[in-house]
C-alpha cells in the first residue's frame, strides 16, 4: 500500500521571513532526504522499537 506524506510546514510565526535563501535550501535538503530514506521505514523500525542505523550515515 503507498503511504501519502502528509507533512505540512505551517509557519505560524513568520520564521520564514527571517530566513536567508541558503537556510531556506538546507531545510529543503533535509526535508527532501528524511522523505526519500526515513520516511519509507521509520514506521517499520518504531514497531519493532529499533533504530535504523544505516541511516547515521547520511545525518552527519
Amino acid at each position: 500500500m503507498a503511504k501519502t506524506d502528509l507533512f505540512e510546514s505551517p509557519d505560524y510565526y513568520l520564521i520564514d521571513e527571517l530566513l536567508t535563501d541558503e537556510h531556506k535550501l538546507i531545510r529543503q535538503s533535509v526535508r527532501d532526504w528524511i522523505k526519500k530514506e526515513v520516511s519509507p521505514i521509520i514506521e517499520d523500525y518504531a514497531q519493532k522499537a529499533e533504530f535504523p542505523k544505516q541511516l547515521l550515515q547520511g545525518l552527519a
